[in-house]
């Protein structure tokens, strides 16, 4: 399933899904901007990218990717070769996208098993055509997480993905989330565009502000004995029921504890590969 809306003079935002029972059961969002698309989709996807950049007679000079997961660069490897254009990653994330491990069962299901893209390395700063592309490590929801600035407009992936987060994948490290957090803050952008949203430069300050009032009330329960599982009851204790789906689907790749975990400092420094 694909939706799309233009956000700009010569920019389209394109949400994918698979769909089951006529809806998805999970949006993800990516972009065409001035010739590049950045981001792709997940694999079950593929096929509807491209056939919507195929259909709208897009121009397009290059892929960037934010980082490795499957719903942000499981549509790269049929746009490049569609479209014969090279794409662009974190460095750290080439070895995976070029030789893929095999995703548990529920992503198989809803994103799809990502298959081989050669990428080259995103530098620190690129020019693609008339397009000044200034890349930000950004790690955190994942070892390879950049954002990308391109004039005042900041594609940041997962970086944002929820104000008020309460669950995050095994891997993610909310240490780093804030560190990164508070980096592009110090940035001058208008809108930061993400697989999840399009938010304000407030909504990204407002999602810093409440991970560290976050992690500073799970800090105080743990100094007062709590356990892990006591802490995840009094600070989530009515989470939403896709929360409770997705921690029961992903037997725990995705759940409320990883965030208490993670905010603990429990996973910090601890997930450089995958």
């Amino acid at each position: 399933m694909l939706r799309w809306r233009k956000i700009g003079e010569n920019s389209i935002a394109i949400n994918v899904g698979k769909e089951y029972n006529g809806k998805p059961y999970y949006w993800t969002t990516f972009y065409y901007y001035d010739g590049l698309i950045i981001d792709t989709g997940c694999p079950h996807t593929a096929n509807e990218a491209a056939e919507f950049v195929d259909n709208m007679k897009l121009d397009v000079k290059a892929i960037l990717l934010t980082h490795y997961h499957e719903d942000h660069s499981g549509g790269a490897y049929l746009l490049k070769d569609r479209f014969n254009v090279e794409v662009f990653a974190p460095e750290e994330s080439l070895e995976v996208l070029a030789n893929p491990q095999e995703v548990p069962a529920y992503r198989k299901i809803v994103w799809g098993q990502p298959k081989p893209v050669k990428a080259l390395p995103l530098k620190k700063e690129l020019k693609i055509d008339e397009s000044i592309i200034r890349v930000i490590d950004t790690p955190g929801h994942s070892f390879d997480h950049v954002s990308i600035l391109i004039e005042r407009n900041l594609f940041v992936g997962d970086l944002v993905t929820n104000v008020n987060p309460v669950i995050i994948m095994k891997e993610e490290d909310s240490i780093d989330v804030i560190n990164s957090l508070k980096k592009v803050l110090k940035l001058e952008f208008n809108k930061a565009y993400s697989g999840h949203g399009i938010w304000k430069k407030n909504d990204v300050k407002n999602t810093l502000n409440n991970m560290l009032k976050l992690k500073e009330k799970v800090e105080a329960l743990h100094r007062n004995g709590l356990s892990i599982n006591q802490i995840v009851e009094k600070v989530f204790p009515n989470p939403p029921e896709k929360v409770l789906q997705m921690e029961e689907v992903s037997d725990g790749e995705w759940s409320r504890r990883n965030l208490i975990e993670s905010l603990l400092g429990m996973r910090h420094k601890a997930n450089k590969g995958i």
